[in-house]
């Protein structure tokens, strides 16, 4: 029988490390940023790994909410997802992990795709009813021209 990703990655110190590459990009970038503005990165990055480690066949530990739950009121579309991907692939990469490992852990990655993208801001929900939908429109891009 095959080990646990969760092992053969290295465990909960190489998970870490990922996910603090990972949100260093997100909260540095112009339309990612937006989503955790009152979210501790430190606490996210902590949330993140023990969901994660669990996902990979680690201790269970996490005790927050399922993707689909926890993600309700937030605006996600492909483009969003399909971006926060690209920026994991990266901070894998990075961390120097393996590429069918990298790959492994991506594939799951992708497969929550499903229970988070939404088509519109309208298939969102309130998950309290103090608390709005959150929609981050997509930030203009520089477009810098060259002078030659």
């Amino acid at each position: 029988m095959s080990r646990p990703l969760y092992e053969r990655l290295g465990g909960r110190p190489v998970i870490e490390k990922i996910h603090k590459l990972f949100y260093d990009k997100v909260y540095e970038h112009p339309w990612l940023k937006g989503y955790f503005s009152e979210v501790d990165q430190k606490h996210i990055e902590a949330q993140q790994s023990d969901f994660m480690g669990q996902a990979f066949g680690g201790p269970r530990v996490y005790r927050g909410k399922a993707a689909n739950t926890a993600h309700k009121h937030i605006f996600i579309n492909k483009e969003l997802f399909e971006l926060r991907h690209a920026l994991l692939r990266e901070s894998i990469e990075e961390a120097g992990v393996e590429p069918e490992l990298m790959e492994e852990w991506l594939a799951l990655d992708a497969a929550f795709e499903r229970a988070i993208v939404k088509q519109s801001a309208g298939q969102c929900e309130k998950r309290y009813a103090n608390e709005d939908v959150v929609v981050i429109p997509k930030p203009p891009m520089n477009h810098r021209i060259e002078e030659s």
